[in-house]
């Protein structure tokens, strides 16, 4: 029996991140300089982790920006899959004959 975990966003991980460390959303918006709605929509998974985002936070919380980054596209490939299973196995790898 295969077990069905649903995708974890990114934000999700910020959220408990900062509030372990007793920072609040809007404080981190301003520390890192960008509005507190753009993290709002981020922690509620609304909105992706960008490379502007991962390098603002990587540096922030002494994280490489990578560590976001994937984050993000490992939830972008699950929520992919997702909405595509049944077309990918019906895709057939192509054999090369050297």
């Amino acid at each position: 029996m295969r077990r069905y975990f649903k995708p974890v966003h990114p934000g999700v991980i910020l959220k408990e991140i900062i509030g372990e460390l007793g920072i609040s959303q809007a404080r981190l918006a301003h520390d890192i300089g960008v509005s507190p709605i753009r993290i709002s929509y981020i922690i509620n998974g609304s909105r992706p982790v960008t490379g502007d985002i991962a390098l603002r936070i990587g540096k922030y919380l002494g994280q490489s920006p990578q560590f976001w980054m994937n984050f993000q596209s490992n939830y972008d490939i699950q929520v992919a899959q997702e909405k595509i299973i049944r077309k990918l196995t019906g895709i057939k790898p192509v054999v090369v004959s050297v």
